[in-house]
Order: C-alpha cells, then structure tokens, then sequence
C-alpha cells in the first residue's frame, strides 16, 4: 500500500515537473487528492516548468513519514521469559538432601550474619563489612548463575507440560485450560505449581542477597554502612530462603542441618 502510493507521488510530480504555460504564473490544484493525500497547490515557474521549493518540501515530508513504520517495524518486540533460562544446573538429583544441603549452608550462613549484626547499632567499620562479606563468600556465590544454578539442582525442573503450556499459552488462555469433557483443567498440576514458586522464590533470594552483597563491598571501602540497614537487608534473604525451604520436605531440610552442623 505505501509503495503503491509512493510511485503515485512521484509520477504525480513528474507529471507536474513537465508542464509548461505561457501565462507569467499558474496553478494546479494537486492530483494527490485522488491517492488519499493532503492537498495542495503548486506554482509553475514559466521558464523552467519546474516544482516550487515548497512542493519539494511537502515531498520529502510525506516520504519521510511514510518511512517511519517501517523503521518502527523493523524494531524486535520484547518478551517476556515465563520459564525459567537454564542456569547449567545438574538435574541429576533434583529433590534429594545432598542438592538441598547447599541451600540449607546459605541460610546458617545468614542466619550467622544476623546474629552478628543484631547487637550492633550505627555506622559499621571498612574491616567489620570485609570480615561479614568474607564469611557470606564461604557458602554463598556472587555472580547470579551460579547462586541460582545451586537453586536449579534441587528444584523441580521444568516438565514437558510446562513447555507445552508456555508454547500454547495463547490458545490455554483462551480455552480456560480446557482439556476435554469430564478431564481436569489442564492448568490443574501440583508440580507445576511447586516448580513455579520455587523459580519465584529463587529470584527474590537472589534479589536481596545482590542488594545484601552490594552494601557490604560499598561499606569494606568506607565508613557510611548502616547495620540496621544491614539487618534489614539479611532478613529479607532470610525470609526468602525460608519460603523456599518451606516447599522441601521438613524432614529432609532437617536432615540436611543436621549433616552440616556434623562437618
């Protein structure tokens, strides 16, 4: 459609371009009305029969405006990640105490950190930042790969049926889930929710410790670190654990406490 009108402009204005008149000045009243376009009126100039200044403006004006949705076409849509991006994690042990024990050090090693900070008040030293972010690095990784990737090998992976539902989530929407009379919603499994709030959980452990790693490396290089800003901060990553935790079963992360406090 914006090409056809294109070659209507410019055989509109070669068109134009070749009239010539006798009379000192005239004016045509512009054939761009017949394209659905704007009107106009152009002056001819008597010697050289050719377009005003101002036709050529308005030209290159409508071409530059019909260039734009192209340009906005050509610009990638954003979406959004519903499932979880592989971290490398192996999938080998999902679910079993020696995938979890990794998770379960993390949280003694916060709760360690807690119990340090609760008694202090004011403005923490560079050395004491340096010394409670030395024994955070023991058991808790900085990059985010590889704090998530401990997360992925216990957790419960992504079944086949997620990937479905996430490659149909269109047509599951629109349906309501329906899988046929008298069948369970298909939008209806347990271990789908489970893995679903394990992944929420996750992140928002990975969120607060960032925000808990950021204030410790700014407070080794100066003296302006809070620690009750501190003990906000570790007690954000303690109730994200926890909620992770409370999916495992309670025996198991018990078990797991008990074979760490024996090392």
């Amino acid at each position: 459609m914006m090409i056809c009108l294109l070659l209507m402009i410019s055989a509109c204005c070669r068109k134009v371009e070749s009239f010539t008149t006798t009379s000192s000045r005239a004016k045509i009243s512009s054939s761009f009305d017949k394209a659905g376009c704007f009107n106009s009126v152009f002056d001819i100039n008597e010697d050289y029969g050719q377009v005003s200044a101002a036709c050529v403006d308005r030209r290159k004006l409508l071409i530059s405006s019909l260039h734009a949705p192209f340009i906005a076409a050509s610009v990638p849509f954003a979406s959004a990640a519903n499932l979880p991006q592989s971290t490398g994690a192996d999938l080998s042990k999902t679910g079993t105490i020696d995938t979890l024990f990794p998770i379960v050090a993390m949280k003694i090693s916060v709760e360690s950190i807690n119990s340090q900070l609760v008694p202090k008040s004011g403005k923490l030293i560079p050395d004491e930042c340096k010394s409670i972010l030395k024994a955070l690095q023991q058991n808790v990784p900085r990059e985010e790969n590889d704090f998530k990737r401990i997360f992925d090998s216990y957790s419960t992976p992504v079944s086949y049926k997620q990937k479905f539902l996430d490659q149909n989530a269109f047509l599951v929407y629109y349906t309501k889930g329906f899988d046929g009379p008298g069948r369970p919603n298909i939008e209806d499994d347990a271990e789908n929710n489970i893995q679903t709030q394990q992944y929420g959980f996750r992140n928002e452990a990975w969120s607060a410790m960032d925000d808990l790693y950021v204030e410790l490396e700014y407070g080794q290089r100066s003296s302006d670190s809070d620690a009750g800003e501190l003990a906000a901060l570790v007690q954000k990553v303690m109730l994200a654990l926890d909620a992770y935790l409370s999916l495992a079963p309670a025996a198991d992360v018990e078990q797991a406490s008990a074979n760490l406090l024996r090392r």
